[in-house]
């Protein structure tokens, strides 16, 4: 069973989240934990100062109390200048999923997929349509994931990766 627990660059389990690694073949198509734990951090110290909640929600992934990979999801809420998707509606977006090298190919990817969409269908950022996700055209395994949840592919390709989404 996986669980998923918040994660920050201040808690004690940091330094384990950031030791996870993928294969070398897929180091391309995902950044590192202490960049994503990084980002978080610092996207919600902004919008914090904006008066407005978490926009990046990151998560530690665990298999019977082994840590075993890591996701993160965004909300670009109304009015947002930063937008990655080149939307003016605000939105979800799949922001990171990494799988350690030693626990893939078990379907941890896929119901940590499935966990963090139910927790969006909530909107607990705020109102939206749809979630979108971005990945790199080769990652087959990335595509294959979100597909199996719904994900569809828009034609859109930003900043060299494929964008789907997913009506919420």
């Amino acid at each position: 069973m996986i669980e998923l627990e918040r994660i920050s660059i201040l808690d004690d389990n940091m330094k384990e989240c950031i030791a996870l690694e993928v294969l070398p073949e897929q180091e391309d198509y995902v950044a590192s934990n202490a960049y994503s734990l990084a980002a978080a951090y610092t996207t919600n110290r902004a919008f914090e100062k904006k008066g407005t909640g978490d926009v990046a929600v990151p998560y530690a992934v665990y298999e019977k109390g082994t840590m075993v990979g890591f996701a993160m999801y965004g909300y670009f809420p109304p009015g947002t200048d930063a937008d990655a998707y080149c939307t003016k509606e605000p939105h979800y977006y799949f922001w990171r999923l990494l799988v350690d090298k030693n626990h893939q190919g078990r379907g941890i990817g896929r119901e940590t997929v499935r966990q963090i969409m139910e927790e969006i269908k909530a909107r607990p950022c705020g109102e939206a349509s749809y979630c979108y996700v971005s990945y790199e055209p080769k990652n087959i395994a990335s595509k294959t994931t979100f597909a199996s949840y719904g994900f569809e592919e828009d034609g859109r390709v930003i900043d060299g990766e494929v964008v789907a989404r997913f009506k919420i």
